[in-house]
């Protein structure tokens, strides 16, 4: 017993003394979103807070979604002691979720939580958190959630005992709020969602989405599909942890720069995995890094130089682009909204895009005078 205490007291030590370094993943020009299951915070007591504490200032995430914070005083003690952040954390039954942000970029609007009531609490044993915030004068909507577990992988249709049924309920209720109260708006859902989006349809709690691909799409669609190696929850080798964007974000997430991945941060601790599992989460974080081509004032700033006017839209036929200076010589590509280029041409002063063959669906256009992006515009197409 002797022996293994010691052991305990160095793993300890190694669990919070890294150095971390090599793990930054956030910048000043990028929007960098990140969900993490951290297990019942704080696990291992004082050595998952330290551990987890300096994952975060290594990181240097605008946003962290997080769930199973099991100590909600503890979770705050720990915000207090991480220089340019702050957090938020409601505890349901036994277990909560929040959210962490760096207050430097993240401008909070409102945060709440949403099917609280009754009915609910079946299909959402943890009511999911909005939070509603503005980064670099742009407003996100962006919606944590942490859905039943477990189940045998089938979907019993009425049954409110089945793990399955009330994930897919759960996310058409979440699928019909965003659809709702956000119908435009750059909203992302996250979180530990706890099922797989490669089940087949008749086994698939997140049908509804996949069903919808102009409207949603799963930004780690590419890490469910890949190797076992990058998936969010070795444990139990799967890919649970999800980030769903809307199409409002379709285009950014598809530019240079732009890209989901899952951070193995155990790769980070002396002993690997066994450490991470230990003294910090049984789950990885899966991070999304947006690379917007114009925000905020920036936007603002050059439409009143070039004065652009884009009509109609939504039209069912031809849409024309018109510089306010009849002179300027202007490069445009249209792409789909899942990043498929459609058009691009070259024009001076004007420019139509004729409709012809081109599938009803929503589009975006890139206006560039010279090296400098004048204009993105969502297009609608009926």
């Amino acid at each position: 017993m002797k022996y293994l205490f010691i052991l305990f007291l160095l793993i300890s030590t190694n669990a919070y003394n890294q150095n971390l370094s090599n793990l930054q993943f956030g910048t000043d020009s990028t929007l960098d979103i990140m969900t993490w299951n951290i297990e019942f915070f704080p696990k291992a007591g004082q050595s998952t807070i330290d551990s987890v504490s300096k994952i975060i200032q290594a990181l240097e995430m605008d946003v962290i979604a997080v769930q199973e914070i099991e100590d909600t005083n503890a979770f705050r003690t720990m915000m207090l002691g991480i220089p340019g952040y702050d957090g938020f954390a409601r505890l349901n039954y036994y277990i909560g979720m929040g959210f962490i942000y760096k207050t430097s970029s993240i401008q909070i609007n409102a945060l709440y939580e949403i099917f609280t009531a009754q009915q609910y609490w079946n299909y959402f044993p943890r009511a999911p958190i909005v939070m509603d915030m503005n980064y670099m004068n742009e407003r996100y909507i962006l919606i944590v959630n942490h859905l039943k577990c477990c189940g045998d992988g089938f979907i019993e249709s009425g049954n409110t005992d089945d793990e399955e049924y009330r994930r897919l309920q759960a996310i058409l209720l979440l699928k019909d709020y965003v659809d709702t109260y956000f119908p435009s708006e750059k909203t992302i859902i996250l979180g530990d969602l706890n099922d797989l989006i490669t089940d087949q349809p008749n086994t698939n709690v997140f049908q509804a989405i996949l069903n919808d691909p102009s409207n949603y799409s799963f930004a780690d669609s590419s890490i469910a599909v890949g190797p076992s190696s990058n998936w969010s929850y070795p444990t139990w080798p799967s890919h649970l942890d999800h980030i769903i964007i809307t199409n409002e974000l379709f285009y950014e997430t598809q530019n240079n720069g732009s890209y989901v991945q899952t951070l193995k941060l155990e790769s980070e601790f002396a002993s690997g995995w066994s450490t991470y599992d230990a003294f910090v989460s049984d789950h990885r974080p899966v991070a999304m890094k947006i690379f917007p081509d114009l925000i905020g004032e920036q936007i603002e700033l050059i439409d009143d130089i070039y004065n652009i006017t884009i009509y109609p839209n939504p039209s069912n036929g031809n849409v024309n682009f018109i510089l306010g200076n009849p002179t300027d010589e202007c490069t445009i590509f249209i792409h789909s909204a899942n990043g498929m280029l459609i058009a691009d041409a070259k024009c001076i002063g004007k420019f139509t895009w004729e409709k012809q063959q081109t599938v009803p669906g929503i589009y975006y256009a890139t206006l560039i005078v010279g090296n400098t992006i004048i204009k993105h515009q969502r297009i609608v197409l009926f």
